[in-house]
C-alpha cells in the first residue's frame, strides 16, 4: 500500500530534523507588500494563508512574540515626516537620534543616520538596554495559540527573538564602518556595552521562554562576511548565539538561525552552533555558500533557501537547471527546504513560481 503524503507541517517539520521526506519542501517569500503589489488583483486580495494553500506552500508563518518591554530611564519620541522616521532617545547620559528612510521600493525602512556617532554615545546608548525589563504579555499568549491553530497542517510557526550585539551595532546602532571603528579605537567601552546588549537578550529570551508557545525561535542576524571577520564572529556573534541556543535547547525550543549572506568561512563554526537550520541561506552569486558547501562544511545544520533573488529573474527553465546542478552538486536533498532564500523579486510572477515549484517537486537525491 502506497503511505499517505505528508502533511506540509510534518514534511517542514522533518526536513529541519534532517530526516526524510515524501518530497522535497518548497517555500518562497511572496507575503511582503511589495512582491503582491506587482501581481494580479486576485493575488493581492488572497490574505497569506489562502495563497500558501492557492500555490500548496509547505509553509513558514510568522508570530507575534507574547512579551513587553519597559525602560524607565529613556524617553523617546519619534516624528514621521515626508518618509523620514526621526527618532530621539532621551537617556541620562544625553540624547541619541536615529534617522530612518521609507523605501517605496521595497516598502521597508532602512537606516539614514545611525543613532552612535561618538564616543559619548557609547555611554548613552547603554541605557537603551540596560533598564530594558521584560514581563509576559498576558492578552498575546492566546493570539499566538490561535495563530498556530490558524496556520494547522500547513506548515511551521516561529517567532523572533531579535538580534545579537554585534550584528545589532552593525546593521542598526552605528554602522557597517564606524563598528570596526570603534572596536578598534574604544575596545573597553565597546565591549561593555556589548555585554550589556548581550545580557538584555538574555533577559528578553528568558521571559519569552516562560510564555512562547512556539516551537522555533529565530535570532534575526543577517549574517555575512561582507560585514564582519570570521574573528569577530567567533569573538561576539558565536558565542552569543551559542547561550541563545541552550537556554532554548533548555526549554525544548529550536533555534533558526536567520544569516542571509556570505557564509562560507563561518559555516563550520555554525555547525557547532546548538540551532538546527539556517533561514535564508543564499546561493551564489548574491551569497557565496552552495548547498554543497553546507553538506561538506556545515552538515548537522538544515538550511531554508538554496537559490537566491537574481536566479529568480531568469526564464524558467534556467532556474530549474540552476537547481537541479546544485542539488545533484551537494548530492542530498536531506535537510534542505527550497525556498527563494529573501524576498521574491516582484518581477518573478506566481505561475513563474509555480512551475518551478513543479519541477523542484520531482528532485531527490
Amino acid at each position: 500500500m502506497k503511505p499517505s503524503p505528508m502533511t506540509r507541517k510534518e514534511r517542514f517539520a522533518r526536513a529541519l530534523r534532517r530526516e526524510e521526506v515524501d518530497r522535497l519542501p518548497f517555500w518562497v517569500k511572496i507575503f511582503s507588500q511589495d512582491y503582491l503589489a506587482a501581481q494580479e488583483e486576485k493575488y493581492r486580495k488572497m490574505g497569506e494563508l489562502a495563497l500558501a494553500d492557492h500555490l500548496d506552500l509547505d509553509h513558514m508563518a510568522g508570530g507575534g512574540a507574547p512579551v513587553a518591554c519597559t525602560n524607565d530611564k529613556v524617553q523617546r519620541t519619534a516624528k514621521n515626516e515626508n518618509g523620514r522616521l526621526t527618532t530621539v532617545s532621551k537617556t541620562p547620559d544625553g540624547a541619541l537620534t536615529a534617522v530612518d528612510a521609507f523605501d517605496p521600493g521595497s516598502q521597508s525602512w532602512h537606516p539614514s543616520e545611525f543613532p552612535i556617532k561618538t564616543r559619548a554615545d557609547l555611554k548613552a546608548a547603554r541605557h537603551l538596554f540596560a533598564h530594558n525589563r521584560f514581563e509576559i504579555n498576558r492578552a498575546q499568549v492566546p493570539k499566538c495559540v490561535e495563530r498556530i491553530a490558524a496556520v494547522g497542517d500547513r506548515g511551521v510557526v516561529l517567532t523572533g527573538m531579535g538580534i545579537s550585539p554585534l550584528m545589532n551595532l552593525i546593521q542598526h546602532l552605528i554602522g557597517p564602518m564606524n563598528t570596526h571603528y570603534f572596536l578598534t579605537d574604544y575596545p573597553d567601552e565597546m565591549d561593555e556595552l556589548i555585554s550589556v546588549m548581550h545580557e538584555e537578550r538574555l533577559r528578553f529570551l528568558r521571559c519569552l521562554l516562560e510564555a512562547c508557545p512556539y516551537d522555533y525561535i529565530v535570532s534575526v542576524e543577517n549574517t555575512s562576511t561582507t560585514l564582519l571577520s570570521p574573528r569577530l564572529f567567533d569573538k561576539y556573534c558565536w558565542r552569543h548565539l551559542n547561550d541563545y541556543g541552550r537556554l532554548m535547547q533548555e526549554r525544548g525550543k529550536r533555534h533558526i538561525l536567520h544569516m542571509c549572506g556570505h557564509l562560507k568561512a563561518l559555516l563550520p563554526r555554525i555547525n557547532e552552533l546548538p540551532a538546527i537550520a539556517i533561514e535564508a541561506y543564499t546561493s551564489p552569486s548574491v551569497g557565496n555558500a552552495t548547498l554543497a558547501d553546507r553538506v561538506r562544511l556545515s552538515p548537522r545544520i538544515a538550511v531554508i533557501g538554496g537559490t537566491n533573488a537574481a536566479l529568480w529573474l531568469r526564464p524558467v527553465a534556467e532556474i530549474c537547471a540552476e537547481i537541479e546542478k546544485t542539488i545533484r552538486n551537494a548530492g542530498t536533498t536531506r535537510g534542505l527546504i527550497l525556498t527563494s532564500a529573501g524576498v521574491m523579486p516582484p518581477a518573478a510572477s506566481i505561475e513563474k513560481i509555480r512551475r518551478v515549484r513543479d519541477f523542484a517537486r520531482q528532485l531527490h537525491v
